[in-house]
């Protein structure tokens, strides 16, 4: 459901005439981007977020047939480069996922601690990319990206910057994991959407209120680049 603010992030960008050239996402936001890789627009992808009741897409089995419905079935098949990330278990290490069949990528993204089972993939047993990373700069990188823009959602940095604690201070050194802040050195531009707390139920008007929290946090990161 944060990632649902990652829409509102693509709106200003393009309204900006700023385009990718590559994507990465890493749990939802593999498939937001790898609806933005496809070739849709912000209005196309607002429209199927819409359309469904997004609690369902926790469950892996109908967050394929989502993908199956709306999205190629190959990596090859998209119009730009893309990535989602995974983590692979029991090792925790972080996996590019870049190729093959796109539903089980997104799903093996997907796949939340807690809530679903891992994933087989090509022999892997994957897990959520968020656990080994929440922000896949270094991934766009890899693709070929020189200039990366990355939209954080991520929860637990979310609450650590509502306490004032930024990932430069000395003292949040180890709240923020290695990952994290590997990720933010690859980064030109950071965007962070401020959740809001009604944004969690669903229904249009939470959706709403997520794109409208990705719009503001990009405006005022454009503002503060410029």
């Amino acid at each position: 459901m944060r990632g649902l603010a990652h829409i509102g992030v693509i709106k200003v960008l393009s309204e900006a005439g700023i385009r990718p050239a590559f994507v990465t996402g890493t749990s939802a936001g593999s498939l937001i981007g790898a609806m933005l890789a496809a070739g849709m627009d912000w209005r196309e992808i607002a429209s199927l977020a819409r359309s469904v009741f997004w609690p369902k897409l926790l469950h892996g089995e109908t967050l394929r047939r989502f993908c199956a419905e709306h999205l190629p079935a190959r990596f090859d098949d998209l119009k730009l480069p893309f990535a989602a990330m995974a983590t692979e278990i029991p090792h925790k290490r972080p996996l590019i996922l870049a190729n093959g069949e796109l539903a089980s990528a997104i799903s093996a993204s997907c796949a939340m601690r807690a809530i679903r089972r891992p994933v087989s993939r090509e022999g892997r047993l994957l897990k959520d990319g968020g656990i080994a990373c929440v922000l896949p700069a270094e991934a766009c990188r890899a693709l070929g990206a020189e200039i990366i823009v990355g939209s954080d959602v991520w929860e637990i940095s979310s609450f650590l910057r509502s306490v004032n604690m930024s990932p430069v201070d000395p003292r949040a050194q180890h709240a923020y994991p290695s990952h994290y802040r590997s990720a933010l050195s690859h980064t030109d531009l950071l965007i962070r959407p401020r959740i809001p707390f009604a944004g969690y139920w669903p229904g249009s008007a939470a959706i709403d209120r997520m794109i409208s929290a990705g719009e503001r946090a990009t405006l005022y990161a454009l503002d503060q680049l410029r």
